[in-house]
């Protein structure tokens, strides 16, 4: 019964009368790649697990899970009651925690328990057929000191040569065993195949350079036991002994050999479509015109950021003389568009400076215009100036002056973009709220929104709709701050209903955010968790929205003034940069910047102040500034500071106030309504007492779904109410099991959940409990 779970995992066992077999496995697919939004679920299903017989699920590299908090995924599992269901979970070690996972089937094994005792040595030695003296077995056993490895090598050696090896350190153990019975090719070979984690068997016909692999070469593979089989991923591994002694041998090889054998691996990364891993190498071997010449689509730059492949591109445009770069002129304007993303400005200057100069053909290293048709010219002028509205970005009309610019050269393609700049790249920079990005100055927002919707139909025939239904989602969005919810509610309908229909996911979170903020205003709780749940499928469908999830849920908790599954990312400055792009900085700030608040980290919040007001000003964003404002107002109210409370709620409602922007003060309202009334006189009174209002508004909503949420939590099931009956009348676990015909192992499961849920410790205190 194999299933798929993170690196890699396989369960044994029958499930003919089980609920292990095919309905839960292929529900706990669904549920991949794990958020932290996503545990529950995988808890109650592992709940749902009933073994009939002894079934294992092995879970391999667990340590490969993208997840924030990999010891909350063992706990999850860990939810299962089944007495004959086994979950083994192999793994590298894993951060510190510190917390333990409270499940008494759970068991740690450490770095001594893998190490060989005498007796285990003196059995290994039998089963592989070595029958060793009692001097000999004490030899091995000091030499090794009980590590499995290095007692393989010397069986190896042993029955190669007759003896055990004298020699007591890994490095000389592996000569003397394994690089010293080599042939000169083979030894080559297993240098360069050193370079890979790991490899197939295509990609080491192309290290060794042979169209098919050598019956000796795959001879040497299979049945060399330092070089394992990765069954489910199709792979060979090298041992990390064995692959760091060759690398040693590797890096005091000659330059040519190095240099040929980093092309091969970049070859043979590019073969299995690791476009970063092939350009690692093709950079190291100075080959740039390999590395241009990469695939490097915005999809797949977006997918691996978080990898660091800005730094590999900094890295080429520093080092590669200008006539190479200017020869790949659409990978230019590719890489031009990741840098201005990542705030890279003198990288993209360079770009832009270099397609100038491409353009007028000053150089005359670089193919003449001849050599390029009229359409490729205009394709490239009409790219150039599609990166310029960059240099303006959120001056919507500015950017659409270089938009128009740009359809000027291009010609029409029927239903996509036609630039090669926007791709799948999500339209919102990977943010979830479309008045973040272009509300740019106070008392300036129907402008900005008029604005919008005048140059939005330039941009969409530019980007082949790339960004549908963002202008509904910017009024949208308006409304809501505003408190015309009903406008709100129906303009995101729309959004979406224009944002589906050309599959513009981003477009469609920051709708599903708003109609997430309308359900708070109204309190309904229905609505509010139905939205809560439509955010998480956009989840499966790359990184980047994933992490536009972890936005949504975020920004939705912290509007009924919970912390609950804050992502790890987003509560640390540098997380935050790395994995957001430079437009959405000051996005994540904001969102920490209120957590802070909620969890009354007041000094660290203030700490945070000159990071989010220079990164928000710099990029004309007014919002983050709104909400940092209205946090140290809170922050400062609730530590008895009300006259600076007053300066900062001054200053954040000077900004607010003259685009009616009322919500963010109304999320804090419970803090801030006393301060509201002192205020009063200095601003125009009529939009007072409507923030005022809205204010009452937000405060009632988020109340009543808070208790509607604790309600829910705390409410037990049907199974759950009758063992706390009966564990309320001092029954023993044995005797509930008997009562209810199961078993004890499920009693004790079901009284930890119980405890949980009426968050008590003990039989004593569900005296006073109502069910």
């Amino acid at each position: 019964m194999p299933t798929k779970v993170g690196g890699s995992a396989h369960a044994g066992g029958s499930a003919n009368a089980d609920k292990m077999g095919g309905d839960i496995s292929q529900r706990l697919s669904t549920l991949f790649p794990l958020t932290n939004e996503s545990l529950p679920d995988l808890a109650a299903l592992m709940r749902e697990c009933d073994c009939g017989q002894e079934t294992f699920l092995v879970i391999d590299n667990y340590q490969l899970f993208e997840n924030e908090a990999p010891h909350d995924i063992v706990k999850a599992f860990s939810f299962h009651s089944a007495k004959k269901l086994h979950i083994i979970v192999v793994t590298q070690p894993l951060p510190a925690h510190e917390e333990n996972v409270h499940n008494a089937n759970i068991h740690r094994l450490g770095t001594r328990d893998f190490l060989f005792d005498l007796n285990s040595t003196n059995r290994f030695c039998r089963l592989s057929g070595t029958k060793i003296s009692d001097e000999e077995l004490e030899k091995v056993q000091n030499f090794s000191e009980g590590w499995i490895s290095a007692i393989r090598l010397q069986v190896e050696n042993y029955r190669k040569t007759g003896s055990f090896t004298s020699v007591d350190n890994m490095d000389a153990l592996i000569e003397t065993a394994i690089w010293n019975r080599m042939s000169d090719e083979e030894r080559g070979f297993l240098m360069a195949l050193s370079l890979l984690d790991g490899f197939t068997e295509k990609q080491a016909g192309i290290m060794g350079d042979w169209p098919i692999l050598p019956k000796s070469v795959a001879h040497l593979l299979k049945n060399n036991f330092f070089i394992p089989y990765v069954a489910d991923k199709n792979v060979y591994s090298i041992h990390a002994l064995l692959r760091e002694y060759l690398l040693k041998r590797f890096n005091a090889q000659p330059a040519g050999f190095v240099e040929t054998m980093l092309r091969r691996a970049g070859s043979a990364c590019a073969a299995v479509s690791d476009y970063l891993g092939a350009s690692r190498y093709f950079l190291a071997a100075k080959d740039y015109d390999a590395v241009l010449s990469m695939p490097f689509t915005p999809v797949y730059m977006s997918e691996v950021k978080e990898r660091n492949i800005l730094g590999l591109m900094e890295q080429l445009i520093g080092e590669c003389d200008d006539d190479t770069l200017m020869k790949y002129p659409f990978a230019l304007i590719r890489l031009a568009f990741q840098f201005i993303q990542n705030g890279k400005k003198n990288e993209f200057g360079k770009i832009l400076l270099l397609l100038r100069k491409f353009l007028d053909n000053q150089n005359p290293a670089v193919m003449s215009q001849d050599a390029l048709s009229q359409d490729a010219l205009s394709q490239i002028k009409g790219e150039v100036a599609t990166l310029m509205s960059f240099t303006v970005y959120n001056d919507i009309e500015r950017m659409s002056f270089y938009h128009r610019e740009a359809l000027s050269y291009l010609t029409e393609k029927s239903g996509a973009s036609r630039t090669v700049v926007f791709g799948t790249t999500p339209w919102t920079f990977g943010i979830t709220s479309v008045l973040y990005m272009f509300w740019r100055e106070a008392g300036e927002l129907d402008n900005e929104l008029a604005a919008m919707d005048e140059c939005l139909p330039y941009y969409l025939r530019l980007s082949g709709d790339h960004g549908a239904g963002a202008e509904c989602a910017f009024r949208a969005e308006a409304n809501l701050m505003r408190g015309d919810d009903v406008a709100a509610e129906s303009l995101s309908h729309k959004a979406l209903y224009f944002a589906n229909g050309e599959n513009q996911k981003s477009v469609c979170l920051c709708a599903e955010l708003i109609l997430g903020r309308v359900a708070v205003m109204r309190g309904d709780e229905k609505m509010f968790f139905l939205i809560r749940k439509n955010t998480e499928k956009y989840a499966a469908s790359g990184r980047a929205l994933r992490r536009m999830t972890e936005l949504c849920t975020a920004a939705l908790n912290m509007a009924i003034g919970k912390t609950d599954n804050f992502p790890e990312w987003l509560r640390d400055k540098d997380a935050i940069r790395k994995i957001l792009l430079v437009q959405g900085h000051s996005y994540g700030f904001m969102l920490y910047g209120g957590y802070l608040l909620l969890e009354k980290r007041y000094t660290e919040l203030y700490g945070l102040t000159d990071t989010v007001m220079g990164v928000a000003r710099g990029m004309n964003y007014l919002l983050p500034q709104v909400y940092q404002m209205i946090c140290l107002a809170a922050a400062k109210k609730n530590e008895g500071a009300l006259t600076q409370a007053t300066e900062y709620l001054c200053a954040a409602l000077d900004i607010a106030l003259p685009d009616k922007i009322y919500l963010p003060f109304a999320e804090f309202g419970a803090t801030l309504f006393p301060l509201l009334e002192t205020v009063k006189k200095n601003f125009d009174a009529d939009k007072i007492t409507a923030l005022q209002t809205i204010c009452r508004r937000q405060m009632a909503g988020a109340e009543f779904i808070i208790r509607y949420n604790a309600k829910e939590k705390t409410s037990l099931t049907p199974r759950e109410r009758d063992v706390a009956l009966l564990a309320k009348d001092r029954l023993s676990t044995r005797e509930i099991a008997s009562r209810l015909i199961i078993s004890e192992n499920t009693v004790k499961s079901t009284l930890k959940e119980i405890y949980s849920k009426l968050e008590i410790h003990s039989k004593a205190e569900l005296d006073g409990k109502d069910f």
